[in-house]
């Protein structure tokens, strides 16, 4: 099946409009009609007809969001998501009983039309979602045609200093974060870490940049007793398209390669997934020395379990 990215986000709404009003009235008849759906599959009533309305007013409160991301279903595909992965829990756990013999057939029109109905349109409104996300980054950055040295100026560190001025002092080794929760964000800490003495020794200034907020840089950076380097937020990622840094792809930032090394990381060193909180989970890092105002040397992530060779990269 091949699926088109389409600008367009008319039908997306009124996918959602129908979902939300269809949810709210099926939980609705549940609520106040509990017997109603049983009656007509012939299905005897449950033990505990109390749970059965419950999972009504679980189906309002999905409807009511429905109504809500209808409103801006690129930017509130969040909520699409949640319904997606209910309504696939669900198809999933119905065709496992069923293939068990344990799910009479009548339960399947039932299934069919509050889950398996809106797996196809809610997976397009997401991949729609993602794909926009990933279009207008890329615009972003072809419009930025800012030069470096005055994109350098644009920006101070935690210490109150630009970065333009910091290159001119010396060497500046600028390492583009993912986010503090990413597993391999940490192992670049880790590296920093290990590694920060001989950079400086290098006579090169390390300077991070990150996209969550300076207390939450603070508390993390303090693990790894980095919380006294120098360091940018940068939580709108408008520096990182400065630097041509894009959004990862499906495949660089959930790809096998990453996704193993995600698993080897846990095992050895014990680095595992932990919350973004809040910062792009699909922009990519990258590491640049700068220099006089100029990018002297780059290395740009082809995915982001890539590891960049930093002590090649600090010398100028």
């Amino acid at each position: 099946m091949s699926i088109t990215f389409s600008r367009n986000t008319t039908w997306f709404s009124a996918i959602l409009n129908i979902a939300g009003v269809y949810h709210i009235l099926w939980g609705i008849s549940v609520v106040f009609f509990p017997c109603f759906w049983f009656d007509l599959g012939s299905l005897s009533y449950p033990n505990y007809m109390q749970l059965w309305q419950f999972i009504g007013l679980y189906e309002i409160v999905f409807g009511i969001g429905f109504l809500m991301a209808a409103a801006s279903p690129l930017r509130h595909w969040r909520i699409v998501l949640l319904g997606f992965i209910s309504k696939l829990s669900v198809t999933i756990g119905f065709i496992y009983f069923y293939l068990k013999g344990g799910e009479p057939t009548a339960i399947f029109h039932m299934v069919l039309s509050n889950h398996i109905f809106w797996l196809i349109p809610f997976f397009i409104i997401l991949y729609n979602a993602y794909r926009h996300q990933y279009l207008l980054d890329n615009e972003i950055i072809r419009l930025n045609n800012v030069h470096a040295s005055e994109l350098l100026s644009f920006y101070e560190t935690n210490h109150g200093e630009n970065l333009k001025d910091l290159s001119e002092k010396q060497p500046i080794l600028i390492v583009f974060l993912r986010n503090f929760g990413c597993s391999f964000c940490k192992e670049t800490l880790l590296y920093i870490q290990q590694l920060r003495a001989d950079i400086e020794n290098k006579g090169t200034k390390l300077v991070l940049i990150h996209m969550q907020n300076e207390e939450k840089a603070t508390a993390d950076l303090k693990k790894y007793k980095l919380s006294d380097i120098d360091r940018i937020s940068d939580p709108e990622s408008m520096l990182y398209k400065g630097f041509k840094l894009k959004r990862g792809t499906l495949a660089q930032v959930l790809g096998w390669k990453v996704l193993l090394r995600a698993v080897y990381l846990f095992f050895t060193k014990g680095i595992y997934l932990s919350s973004p909180d809040g910062a792009d989970v699909f922009q990519m890092p990258g590491v640049f020395l700068v220099h006089n105002g100029k990018v002297v040397k780059k290395f740009i992530h082809h995915s982001s379990a890539d590891i960049p060779p930093y002590l090649d990269l600090a010398t100028v």
